[in-house]
């Protein structure tokens, strides 16, 4: 196995300067993959030199070594796999639906006065929208650039980096996600020692434990982008996460109770954003949404449990509300208002009320916005 690691290691060198060949020039590039382009040529580079170190390194031919070697080179070569199946895909299958979808990305972020680098869009995802942090990489679905219902929800994906990446400018917003947590981890902390005095029969396999670790681990994360995209947009955000729930997610009061999850139950964040909303100042929408929510929930049959109010109260929701609200502020994004008539924003909430207006012709009115907004833009 001495002679296959050696050789396995040797392809892996050689796929990653196919890799840097695949990377398209700036004839082809444009403008809005050059960052993307930067970013891999970097990686790249430095995969292949721990690549050639570990080839050579001397203290790996020592047989007591090699689980470590091949250790070493499953770490490095997932990453260039995951380079590859991502960034560079992205970029060698870039179409003119990508140009638009950045300039709407650009937009969104001078619009919200965003304090990072606009993250590089592509039309590449096959699972909704997710963001890659690491690479500065937003994936929405493909036929994203011609429709507009699901927009909003780059404002969520463009919360994750303010949480994520390490950088001054951010540090205000993700200081109050950490009071947050605190709050979050004391609240549950209490519930237990609560249910030992009073002799309730806790074990370790009690779905308290759950509740807190999904908490701490990724639920306050996806609340507070959930927060972020309610705050900068407003209605429409709402709006979206209700179609999002209609089309693919209908188990709305989900709560484990053994293993953590990495979302949080549809409407535990649906009544989040509730909160956020009347915070903002558009209660009449928060009273709309509410009652088209809550008809969903009854048509698709939906109860909620003991479990699930326990694992979300409305206390916890309502600190999240206000922390985000606070931390927006402090690292001076625009928050969203009824009088806001910036281009994007005034598009997608605008899409949202005239879908109300009248859903049967909806479709006709969204094809010719689209056309408009791309001949602005």
């Amino acid at each position: 196995m001495v002679r296959y690691i050696d050789g396995a290691i040797r392809e892996a060198i050689g796929k990653g300067r196919a890799l840097m060949i695949k990377i398209p020039g700036a004839r082809t590039l444009g403008i809005h993959f050059a960052s993307l382009a930067n970013f891999a040529n970097t990686e790249i580079g430095v995969i292949i030199d721990a690549l050639d170190l570990l080839l050579v390194d001397s203290d790996y031919s020592d047989p007591k070594n090699l689980k470590s070697k091949f250790s070493k080179f499953k770490k490095l070569s997932g990453v260039l796999s995951s380079i590859e199946n991502v960034v560079i895909a992205a970029m060698s299958r870039k179409t003119d639906d990508d140009d638009f979808v950045n300039k709407l990305v650009h937009e969104i972020c001078k619009e919200i006065n965003y304090p990072l680098p606009p993250p590089v869009a592509s039309c590449l995802s096959q699972k909704y929208y997710h963001i890659y942090s690491d690479y500065g990489l937003i994936c929405i679905p493909l036929l994203e650039s011609e429709f507009v219902l699901h927009i909003p929800d780059l404002y969520h994906e463009l919360g994750h980096p303010l949480i994520e990446r390490d950088n001054p400018k951010i540090e205000a917003f993700k200081n109050n996600l950490a009071y947050f947590m605190l709050e979050v981890r004391k609240h549950f902390e209490d519930e237990i020692k609560r249910r030992e005095i009073n002799k309730l029969g806790i074990s370790e396999k009690d779905p308290i434990y759950t509740y807190k670790d999904s908490w701490l681990e990724k639920w306050a994360e996806e609340f507070f982008c959930d927060l972020f995209a309610t705050y900068t947009l407003g209605p429409a955000y709402l709006w979206s996460n209700l179609h999002m729930c209609v089309e693919m997610s209908w188990e709305v009061y989900k709560t484990p109770t053994q293993v953590i999850t990495t979302h949080p139950a549809s409407d535990a964040r649906m009544r989040c954003c509730l909160l956020a909303l009347e915070i903002l100042g558009f209660k009449q929408e928060a009273t709309d949404i509410r009652e088209k929510w809550d008809e969903f929930v009854k048509i698709i049959g939906q109860k909620r449990t003991d479990d699930y109010s326990i694992a979300f109260p409305e206390k916890i929701l309502k600190r999240a509300a206000e922390y985000c609200y606070i931390g927006i502020q402090q690292i001076g994004c625009q928050l969203a208002t009824s009088s806001t008539n910036d281009k994007v924003n005034k598009l997608l909430n605008q899409a949202w009320k005239q879908f109300w207006i009248d859903p049967q012709n909806f479709i006709n009115w969204e094809r010719q916005a689209v056309i408009d907004f791309k001949r602005t833009l």
